[in-house]
């Protein structure tokens, strides 16, 4: 192993769950210093299943949760963290057991798990601070869409000024346990901030807008989406079957069970606020985390 710095991050979602671990790489010609991802595994529990129709979350994800994690015990022990967060969403807050849980996971692993609320989870996705990338000139909306959530944050000259988390996600919709008042407080709020400032762009977040993105892509359109093509695979989506849609597109089944949903989450809303692109780096919720450690080490 090398003398790198090394951070780690679990993401305990409703769909899947993630570990990333990056470490500090510094370019040899101006000792500038970047993140390099090292490993990344993603094992789909559908914690969401559980929690949004049940309440709680079963016995069986449970102990496939447990032995989950201490598998990500042994890798870390690989790299020489420094630091590692492990943060859980939607599922977990939903769930009546998700404390419970979080205890019995820290008795066995050591791995601390937050269940952190939607504004914070907000909050990590800009952490990403992808728009530095994009070009500070413009506004830019994040809208990450997830199992159980999906995360706006609107970045107005560079500024974070508005973030909220809606419980509108994939699981949720694909069990029918989307409230309708939430939809439309979610899309009111898309054409208030619209209205606002009518020049920002979307960026789309989430496993599903990345394989979405691949599914349509081509060459000279790099990570941006056009809704209208967008719409189009969505009604090409639809009534295809799981079996039909793995097949067809050559996706795993827990991709293709929830991917006409969450294309269904991002034209509304891109309907919503009269948007024709959506801009799709490939970012999610432990790039987030990983970022906030590293600047906190660069201050530090």
């Amino acid at each position: 192993m090398n003398n790198n710095t090394y951070f780690g991050a679990i993401d305990i979602g409703s769909n899947a769950v993630r570990l990333v671990v990056k470490s500090i790489e510094k370019d040899p010609f101006d000792n500038s210093v970047s993140l390099s991802q090292d490993l990344l595994v993603r094992f789909p529990l559908r914690l969401g299943e559980d929690a949004f129709t049940q309440g709680k979350i079963s016995s069986e994800k449970i102990t496939q949760l447990l032995h989950l994690m201490k598998s990500f015990r042994q890798m870390l022990k690989i790299f020489p963290v420094i630091n590692i967060r492990a943060c859980a969403t939607s599922a977990m807050r939903d769930a009546k057991n998700g404390e419970k849980i979080a205890r019995l996971i820290q008795k066995n692993t050591g791995i601390e798990i937050e269940i952190i609320d939607g504004e914070e989870e907000a909050s990590i996705i800009y952490e990403t601070h992808i728009e530095r990338e994009l070009g500070q000139e413009a506004d830019y909306m994040y809208m990450d869409v997830g199992g159980g959530s999906t995360q706006i944050s609107l970045i107005h000259s560079g500024k974070l000024v508005y973030s909220h988390s809606f419980n509108i996600g994939t699981v949720r919709m694909m069990n029918n346990k989307i409230d309708q008042e939430e939809m439309d407080m979610f899309i009111a709020k898309l054409q208030e901030l619209r209205a606002e400032y009518p020049t920002f762009k979307l960026v789309g977040s989430g496993g599903n807008i990345n394989k979405l993105n691949k599914l349509l892509l081509k060459k000279k359109d790099g990570n941006r989406v056009n809704v209208e093509q967008l719409k189009r695979l969505r009604q090409e989506l639809s009534p295809l079957t799981t079996e039909a849609r793995m097949k067809k597109y050559r996706i795993k089944r827990d991709r293709a069970e929830v991917i006409d949903f969450a294309a269904h989450i991002f034209t509304d809303a891109a309907n919503a606020m009269q948007i024709e692109e959506i801009i799709v780096p490939s970012i999610n919720i432990t790039d987030g985390i990983v970022n906030k450690m590293f600047l906190k080490y660069l201050e530090n």
